[in-house]
């Protein structure tokens, strides 16, 4: 078929991106290079919401006869739901679990439900220490100092308790889209690492302990479903695979001459990857931040100053510390629970993002929400949001 006299091929127009900072052509991107612009001047621009915060999460306790004794009832972690980001998962002190309306419409974040954790025979107490989300938000996991339980979150009843034969310290699951391993990893107090398959309620492979020291922080590659790190009270980190059950893959070293010292000086208390699982960061026990090359396992040399953690994050001994991390941007950021607020701001420089505005109230745990860009955290009983400061307006109103 000829084209018709005097008409040629439409020619498209490039796509001409402009940097609205500092306004001027950045020139021909990829579409994921945009998004990841997108969402590093959106976190860039994140600032503490001062109208919308959740009540207080009030405890009766039950012992004391007469008038009620109420207690307040101080969050230990939680996790915003992966599908809508409309719900979040908290974890607190005093043996519940609750999932809150955080919709992008309320002001109130409301509990929807709250339920009493199983009685833990080995704790009296009864303080869970972790919670998270299955990738499609259609089961929950929370994990207590004696057993690993499975709940429905439609029913929000529990479907299966896995009891373990250690005291558990934390644990974290592996299971992702499309994903062949439906593994949760718990880390106990003697050091070993148990694995549990999801779909049989059993532990299928256990990671011998290598120092009988606790391991209270492990975190999953974001890519590669077949490793983990683990930090313990010894100040090491090590990275392992589950295919090697009997050793470690690496183990971290703050320089290269190669002599057998310690990762850290002090217990790590908390781990997470980030640029693409490439890198981590780690916390230790006194609040010292550090990152390191997990092809290498050597100390990067950035410095930062350590954060100055709260009293429960000192003296609970048996739970991680939850801060975040955006994980998959290159340039990324990480936010860091603090006596003083919460603390955010860029990995690789350590600068400290200038919206993030602090607020003098102790901060206990972290999740970020990469849906809408935002993070939640826990202030003693109450949950707290910092989200992108052009739309504080609208989420203010």
């Amino acid at each position: 078929m000829q084209r018709a006299l005097g008409v040629g091929p439409k020619k498209r127009k490039s796509n001409r991106i402009i940097d609205l900072d500092m306004q001027r052509s950045i020139g021909a991107i990829s579409s994921m290079e945009y998004k990841r612009r997108t969402i590093i001047n959106e976190i860039n621009n994140v600032a503490y919401s001062l109208h919308k915060t959740s009540l207080p999460a009030i405890y009766i306790n039950p012992i004391r006869t007469g008038a009620p004794n109420f207690v307040q009832d101080d969050i230990l972690g939680m996790e915003v739901d992966p599908r809508e980001s409309k719900c979040l998962l908290v974890i607190s002190r005093y043996n519940s679990v609750a999932i809150y309306n955080v919709s992008q419409n309320v002001k109130i974040f409301d509990q929807m439900k709250r339920m009493t954790i199983p009685h833990d025979p080995i704790d009296n107490n009864g303080s869970p220490n972790s919670a998270h989300w299955l990738w499609d938000g259609t089961v929950f996991t929370v994990c207590t100092m004696d057993s690993v339980h499975f709940w429905d979150s439609f029913t929000c009843k529990i479907i299966e308790t896995v009891k373990m034969r250690t005291k558990v310290l934390n644990h974290v699951m592996a299971a992702k889209k499309y994903s062949a391993n439906k593994l949760v990893a718990v880390t106990g107090i003697e050091g070993h690492v148990f694995l549990i398959d999801m779909f049989h309620g059993i532990v299928v492979m256990t990671m011998k302990n290598i120092e009988n020291k606790p391991i209270r922080t492990i975190s999953w590659h974001p890519l590669n479903e077949l490793q983990y790190v683990t930090g313990n009270d010894n100040g090491n980190i090590y990275l392992w695979d589950i295919r090697y059950q009997l050793n470690y893959v690496l183990k971290f070293q703050r320089d290269d001459s190669g002599a057998p010292v310690s990762s850290l000086t002090n217990p790590v208390i908390g781990l997470r990857f980030y640029n693409y699982g490439n890198d981590i960061i780690s916390v230790d026990s006194i609040g010292g931040i550090n990152t390191w090359e997990v092809s290498t396992g050597l100390l990067r040399p950035n410095h930062y100053e350590p954060v100055l953690l709260c009293d429960l994050n000192k003296n609970h001994i048996f739970k991680d510390y939850q801060f975040a991390v955006t994980e998959h941007l290159k340039e990324d950021i990480v936010f860091f629970p603090s006596k003083k607020g919460m603390r955010i701001f860029d990995i690789e420089s350590g600068e400290h993002l200038p919206f993030s505005n602090d607020i003098s109230i102790p901060m206990n745990c972290a999740t970020y929400d990469t849906k809408r860009f935002c993070v939640y955290g826990g202030s003693n009983d109450v949950i707290k949001v910092w989200t992108p400061e052009k739309k504080l307006a609208e989420l203010n109103v």
